[in-house]
């Protein structure tokens, strides 16, 4: 087969399928062999596969024209000892339409593809039955539409597909997005109908697993599952039992109240990454330690902001007065400190982990001050200075969310050392999306009180009697001005370019990581969170 498709440099790139089973094998081998040789942790770009797959030619004496089959060998080499790792009953199958026989198929359609009859006039069903029985979930459909929703629903932990190449490359874009171990297998043959498949390698594939893989792949469902159950009232009151007076109800609902639960999330899974020996009462305290910290800021942030609701409802301070609202953020603030302290950690982790919260919890509070000396005095900061709040507010939080569990476990400094970076850049990223999003849902108003990457990227370009209409735009709240500016100098666009360089500055700390479950784990999380802008 051969078909043409653009590569990561807009340059045409020839795919080229080797008709000859033994050379399949053969360049397969190779690769396997040339990527076990550097021990090359996934997840890893389109671009590196490719100059993999170049090296690797190259080495063996092999024509270029086999470099996009030699790049799927890559990509199939690096994910296959994580999607060994991972169950039968979680990965799926992805199997094209077009691998039926057309004019004997019995197959009736339905919303996630092709409903198999078993009527043996093609090597479907075989395949299916086979896969099944070890407990895949399989799917017969055309295009990744249905599978990338099973992918995002985080039904399945690993995919093997087989396709054409314009398949498998969207399957690459969500599997690099998600970080989900996957597999690819291209048609012998293409066109759309009544096409084949090499059926000994699909099986092949299938039949890989390893149960004793020497890593640990981690499952983000069951880490928010955990998560969650920390925050049921009962658990809530067995690890903070209840003081006996009226503040109790306001700390449990504090605790309790909406959210993404994040942060906890991000503690246990770098406990969980790191730990030889879980311990559960460590991992409850630690991650009620994070949310404890996390409530306590934003109860402080709506009084200083003076915002009236949070999570659908009126916040603390507006129904019993800014002193109860400052008292139960003191306290959660308190319980934080109180549970970390009552942990089981060794000393020297338990005193490094005070350092570093004690450390975040500063940062939190250097950032909370520069924002409002800015709103106090009306002063517009610049784009450094709003990054630095952003690293300071957003990234601190980050930080100790993701270094309390790395060492708590044992995590070693290099580790600690990416962790940190990552944390600052991922966390402003978060920063500059959620102003971004905030725009953009606002239609395009601007809530002039609070430093915002958008205004300060406008001001920086603005004449001095654009600065004049600015002000005066901002002081009447008059946001059809403002709007005309920001599309003249296209600060959207120069917002989301800032964005996508945080992203890759993420992207960059992850390709160092050592630690594969946690590589690929992160990778996930910020696949859901910048979905959008990777």
């Amino acid at each position: 087969m051969v078909e043409k498709i653009k590569s990561a440099d807009k340059e045409r790139l020839v795919l080229e399928v080797p008709g000859e089973k033994s050379l399949r094998t053969a360049i397969r081998n190779e690769v396997e062999s040339w990527v076990m040789a550097r021990h090359i942790i996934p997840p890893v770009s389109y671009g590196i596969i490719s100059e993999m797959a170049g090296a690797c030619l190259e080495a063996s004496g092999r024509s270029k024209d086999l470099t996009a089959f030699a790049m799927i060998c890559c990509g199939n080499a690096i994910w296959h000892p994580a999607v060994e790792a991972v169950p039968f009953n979680r990965r799926m199958l992805l199997l094209p339409q077009c691998l039926r026989n057309s004019r004997l198929c019995r197959g009736q359609q339905d919303e996630m593809g092709l409903l198999c009859s078993e009527c043996g006039n093609c090597i479907i069903h075989e395949i299916q039955r086979e896969a099944e029985n070890l407990g895949y979930v399989v799917l017969i459909t055309e295009g990744t539409t249905v599978a990338t929703r099973l992918v995002e629903s985080d039904k399945v932990d690993a995919v093997i597909g087989v396709g054409c190449m314009e398949v498998l490359q969207k399957m690459f874009a969500s599997v690099h997005k998600y970080a989900l171990p996957g597999i690819g297998i291209p048609l012998l043959n293409c066109g759309c109908k009544d096409t084949t498949a090499d059926v000994a390698w699909i099986k092949e594939e299938l039949y890989r697993l390893n149960k004793q893989p020497g890593f640990r792949l981690l499952n983000l469902n069951y880490l928010r599952s955990r998560t969650a159950s920390v925050f049921g009232e009962e658990q809530l009151k067995r690890i903070i039992p209840p003081s006996g007076n009226s503040l109790d109800s306001l700390v449990y609902e504090s605790l309790l109240a909406g959210g993404k639960r994040l942060r906890p999330l991000m503690t246990l899974l770098t406990y969980e990454a790191f730990s030889r020996e879980s311990d559960p009462d460590t991992l409850n305290r630690l991650a009620l330690c994070v949310e404890c910290f996390h409530k306590a800021s934003l109860i402080h942030d709506d009084i200083e902001d003076d915002d009236g609701m949070r999570y659908g409802k009126q916040t603390l301070h507006a129904r019993y007065g800014v002193p109860v609202a400052i008292n139960i953020g003191d306290l959660l603030l308190g319980e934080g400190y109180r549970l970390l302290a009552s942990t089981h950690l060794p000393e020297p982790a338990l005193l490094a982990c005070l350092r570093m919260v004690a450390q975040g919890h500063r940062k939190l509070s250097l950032g909370q001050g520069i924002e409002l000396m800015a709103m106090k005095n009306r002063q517009i900061l610049s784009v450094e200075e709003t990054l630095e709040v952003f690293e300071y507010k957003t990234a601190a939080a980050f930080e100790v969310s993701l270094l309390l569990g790395a060492i708590a476990a044992g995590a070693d400094h290099t580790t600690l050392s990416l962790l940190e970076q990552f944390s600052r850049v991922t966390g402003i990223a978060y920063q500059i999306k959620d102003d971004l999003s905030d725009f953009i849902a606002q239609d395009g108003s601007f809530e002039f009180r609070k430093p915002s990457i958008l205004v300060s990227l406008l001001t920086g370009c603005l004449t001095p009697e654009e600065t004049h209409l600015f002000q005066q735009a901002s002081e009447q709240h008059d946001f059809d001005p403002v709007r005309e500016l920001v599309d003249h100098y296209a600060i959207l666009q120069k917002t989301e370019q800032l964005l996508r360089d945080y992203i890759r500055q993420s992207d960059n700390c992850l390709e160092q990581l050592q630690n594969i479950g946690l590589k690929i784990a992160l990778h996930e999380i910020l696949g859901h969170i910048f979905k959008d802008y990777r």
